[in-house]
């Protein structure tokens, strides 16, 4: 027997690890494999999708990438309708495999099913990327490319001098590349509009101008600043850019918790908590003027913060620009925001990571944007990634659901990590 992780659609919170029979037929469809999680990084982003997954947003279907195992679940978990899987970031193994080049025993990067149980990928080979592969089977068509993407890398086991490496990238390299994207393509430094990405990454009749893109001077506000993708957001406007194109100012705004960590990181100028917002005008206005530019990013801040600092931000900058790109998973109220991202001319927009994958891609080619994103990652793993930032491991699908269960219940630190091995 093997077991899976299933969600309920309406309180992530709500989750059982289901027992199933292992695959009982051998493998026989051309192109195809069978794939083993084997680590997996649990961040709050995967709460997020669980949530966001019954809006089935457009490319982001998390609910279906996955079977869900109707069949054979026990009830009342064999229900569709109530009931669901996502998956997780991490490294799979091949376990079965009709394709020649792609052997038993290789090890995969990229999102991967959450439990024990072999699943099927259809693949065809990327031709060039070496060691890329896309899953081409019918029901993951509309997906967003980056979810379908697999690298081949070597394999693994208990002992393996590159778990910590492996580790790492189970845990962050996704939320790492959403920033590494934001700094490179959508926040550009050059002020050519061939190297510019939209935060929603269309190719459309959306703005995305050269003043949009400037930080040269601005003053950089990130809201749950310790989240990774925050954490890591910052990291590459302090080292992935030239100095003189980067922020004059770059502010933390968390939980009174995560402070001390945050600060730890080395990376901001100030350090706020979400209650000092009434702080605000003193922070812009400590020259005695106005900033030229502010610019609003959040991350996934508690409750309605990103309303209440983009209110007070509003009168104290010549220009407030505001980016949407987390979402706080227990917080059920309306974000004003969101409406405001719907109308041109707003200075609000949302950021869509997978759309800016797929538009980087195309600017600069699959093989140099490959190769110039597994630049910045490995330098940022080399440089120790995240100061203060402890990978914790833990082991299994039953490790794995106790650690939902903190994040679910808001107990989850951001000092910590966590971090699956043998799902």
């Amino acid at each position: 027997m093997a077991s899976i992780q299933l969600i309920s659609k309406t309180n992530y919170a709500i989750q059982t690890v289901v027992p199933l029979p292992l695959p009982s037929t051998p493998l026989l469809a051309p192109d195809t494999i069978r794939i083993r999680s084997r680590i997996l990084g649990l961040t709050t982003n995967l709460l997020k999708c669980a949530k966001l997954g019954a809006a089935r947003l457009p490319g982001l279907d998390w609910y279906n990438i996955w079977p869900f195992p109707f069949a054979t679940a026990p009830e009342p978990f064999n229900d569709p309708s109530k009931y669901c899987r996502i998956g997780a970031w991490g490294y799979s193994e091949v376990v079965e495999s009709t394709i020649p080049s792609l052997t038993v025993g290789t090890f995969l990067y990229g999102y991967q099913p959450i439990g024990s149980v072999p699943e099927e990928l259809k693949l065809k080979a990327v031709d060039d990327v070496p060691g890329g592969w896309v899953e081409i089977s019918e029901r993951r068509k509309d997906m967003v490319g980056i979810y379908n993407f697999y690298l081949e890398t070597e394999t693994d086991d208990e002992n393996d001098r590159n778990r910590e490496s492996k580790g790492w990238d189970a845990l962050m390299q996704p939320l790492f590349c959403t920033s590494w994207m934001l700094n490179r393509f959508v926040f550009d430094w050059t002020g050519e509009e061939s190297n510019r990405v939209h935060p929603l990454g269309v190719d459309s009749d959306l703005p995305w101008t050269k003043e949009d893109a400037n930080l040269k001077g601005a003053t950089v506000i990130l809201l749950a600043a310790s989240a990774k993708t925050g954490l890591a957001f910052a990291q590459q406007l302090r080292h992935g850019r030239p100095e003189f194109e980067q922020p004059s100012k770059i502010v933390a705004v968390g939980s009174e918790d995560s402070k001390a960590f945050t600060a730890s990181t080395g990376w901001f100028d100030e350090i706020l908590g979400y209650h000092d917002v009434d702080d605000a005008p003193g922070l812009l206005l400590d020259s005695g003027n106005k900033p030229a530019k502010v610019l609003l990013v959040d991350f996934g801040a508690r409750g309605g913060a990103a309303d209440r600092w983009a209110t007070a931000l509003r009168p104290m900058c010549e220009r407030l620009q505001v980016v949407l790109l987390g979402a706080d998973p227990s917080f059920n109220g309306q974000i004003e925001l969101l409406s405001l991202a719907r109308q041109p001319g707003s200075g609000v927009t949302q950021s869509n990571a997978g759309r800016q994958w797929e538009m980087a891609r195309e600017m600069l080619g699959a093989r140099k944007y490959t190769d110039e994103f597994a630049a910045a990652w490995n330098a940022f793993k080399a440089e120790g990634a995240v100061k203060g930032l402890n990978l914790v491991w833990g082991r299994g699908i039953d490790g794995f659901k106790e650690g939902w269960d903190v994040l679910a219940r808001g107990e989850g630190r951001s000092d910590v990590g966590l971090v699956y091995g043998r799902v």
